[in-house]
């Protein structure tokens, strides 16, 4: 065993970390029970005897559950875990992932030292209490300098974490591009899913209104088949003015006037203008709380000339009853069949308005959801025919609410003779995902997208997405923009993996090409696309 009369804790700053430690330098005897225990690891267990005492003692550490061993950015320390448990956590603003776990005999933190990187984003935790031997950056070059058996395995160690570290990684980016995604589009649904909840309840009333109105047309006014034949047809003239309300305005208020039928739909003047001249003739012709139905019978394309013709073919001037008002003791007309019959035409038109915005709701959501199975590839093949303009069009549904907040035009300049072309369509929606929220990150507030297509002959299309970012791309780090863990956003809002895994389904996966080019206030990604597929499936 290593000397157990050293127990005192070291305050590691950099880790916040209590450990105990046994200086090398102060112990120059390394004991066969340390060359059992490094046998024991993978890493050293082809090693001799005489090779084991060669190397430098490594410094022991103990941490508890929850401790952090290894710091992001930290590259200059290797680690081997004697026993316990530990994992590799990616933290990207508030959410954080388990990439992989290391076991008893395992070791880690050679790629950064080999690599001489400072920005990686990950950090290692013991999840159990833990033994570990630890080595500074040039106490492992020695190492792996000195025996070249050890080189081979961590060369190999390496590799197989590399897979790994690769495969969790785009992994946990979708997810995260995933979260992001769901959330917008709960925000997009919820507006037509709460327009459709909210009319339905008012639909509920206005059914319960007509219905007691058509009873009461038929056993108090005893309306004639003739009388429901005109109204019936009424309804419809006022259902098509509802759906080309353009016309509204269209029959002038009194017979003098011209220039009302120039008046646009949304000229409020023109609305209570009209209104107020309902109003009035309603008073004139017995209905003297015409004021809770003018608007709705202008709503409903109805002019003076129409109720005229109400007045004349349905409520006639016989249906009119003498009735005292109270206020200030006079005697008025009031003609309750003609008031029914226009609240009546009231409900109902109420009701097809109703479930006109009903049904545009519906189509909202549908449209949303065949969005959503248009960007996956729900239920199809993982390489088809893939229609370009579809799955940009269906990334923009999806990305829809992070433009509305941004207040971003998008500029759609596509090539209408733009082949189809055989490729993996859902991770070619997902390059689109990243450069588009890429350059709607670049962008802030305020801006313009613009996505042009081209066929560049019978082999291969262009797609280009452009913004006008004010501040682009600094040119000091355009040769590092597709580098994994890269990213030019503020810490926690990217993982530096959107642009790497963009570049590697372009490149790698369908053999073709991205580029960009990047000034302030543009910058420019073109990609380039064989038209037949040539990657990695069509070979095997």
């Amino acid at each position: 065993m290593l000397d157990s009369n050293i127990d005192n804790k070291k305050n590691n700053e950099e880790l916040n970390d209590k450990s105990m430690s046994i200086n090398a330098t102060n112990n120059s005897n390394i004991s066969s029970d340390y060359g059992t225990l490094l046998h024991q690891i993978r890493l050293f267990s082809g090693l001799t005897d005489q090779q084991l005492k060669s190397i430098e003692k490594g410094e022991e550490l103990w941490f508890e559950a929850g401790d952090k061993i290894y710091a992001e950015g930290e590259n200059n320390t290797f680690y081997v875990l004697l026993d316990g448990k530990a994992d590799v956590i990616l933290r990207d603003g508030s959410k954080e992932a388990v990439l992989f776990s290391f076991g008893s005999g395992d070791h880690f933190g050679e790629l950064p030292i080999i690599l001489g990187r400072e920005d990686y984003a990950c950090a290692v935790y013991a999840t159990k209490k833990s033994h570990l031997l630890r080595w500074k950056g040039d106490a492992f070059w020695r190492m792996i300098y000195n025996f070249p058996s050890l080189t081979r395995e961590i060369l190999r160690s390496m590799a197989q974490t590399l897979r790994t570290l690769e495969i969790m990684l785009q992994q946990n980016q979708k997810l995260i591009a995933l979260g992001g995604l769901a959330a917008g589009l709960a925000h997009e649904l919820n507006n037509p899913a709460a327009a459709a909840n909210r009319t339905v309840t008012q639909l509920s009333d206005s059914i319960q209104e007509w219905r007691s109105l058509v009873q009461k047309l038929n056993v108090q006014h005893g309306m004639t088949a003739q009388q429901w034949s005109y109204i019936s047809e009424l309804r419809k003239d006022t259902l098509m003015l509802d759906l080309n309300p353009t016309s509204r305005y269209s029959s002038s208020l009194d017979e003098n006037s011209s220039s009302t039928s120039n008046l646009e739909t949304n000229d409020s003047i023109a609305q209570a203008d009209q209104e107020d001249k309902i109003i009035d003739w309603l008073k004139s012709h017995g209905v003297n709380d015409g004021w809770n139905i003018a608007s709705d019978l202008v709503n409903a394309g109805i002019t003076i000339d129409r109720l005229n013709d109400i007045a004349l073919n349905v409520a006639s001037s016989q249906s009119l009853t003498k009735s005292t008002i109270n206020d200030n003791n006079t005697i008025e007309q009031k003609n309750p069949l003609l008031e029914d019959i226009l609240s009546w035409l009231n409900a109902t038109t109420r009701v097809d308005r109703l479930l006109n915005e009903i049904k545009s709701s519906t189509k909202q959501i549908s449209g949303l959801v065949s969005a959503v199975k248009s960007y996956s590839y729900m239920d199809q093949a993982s390489l088809q025919d893939v229609d370009i303009h579809n799955g940009i069009e269906s990334t923009l549904t999806m990305l829809q609410h992070k433009l509305k907040e941004s207040d971003i035009t998008i500029i759609r300049e596509y090539d209408s003779n733009l082949p189809h072309i055989n490729a993996i369509g859902n991770e070619l929606n997902q390059v689109w995902t990243n450069l588009i929220d890429n350059a709607i990150d670049g962008i802030g507030k305020n801006g313009t997208i613009t996505i042009r297509t081209k066929n560049e002959g019978n082999s291969q299309i262009l797609v280009q997405v452009v913004d006008n970012g004010s501040q682009g791309i600094p040119k000091e780090v355009q040769s590092r923009i597709f580098e994994p863990f890269f990213t030019t956003k503020e810490p926690g809002k990217g993982t530096g993996l959107g642009l790497s895994i963009s570049h590697r389904i372009i490149t790698q996966t369908h053999k073709g090409d991205i580029s960009f080019y990047s000034r302030p206030g543009e910058t420019r990604f073109q990609i380039r696309l064989p038209i037949i597929y040539k990657g990695i499936e069509q070979r095997h």
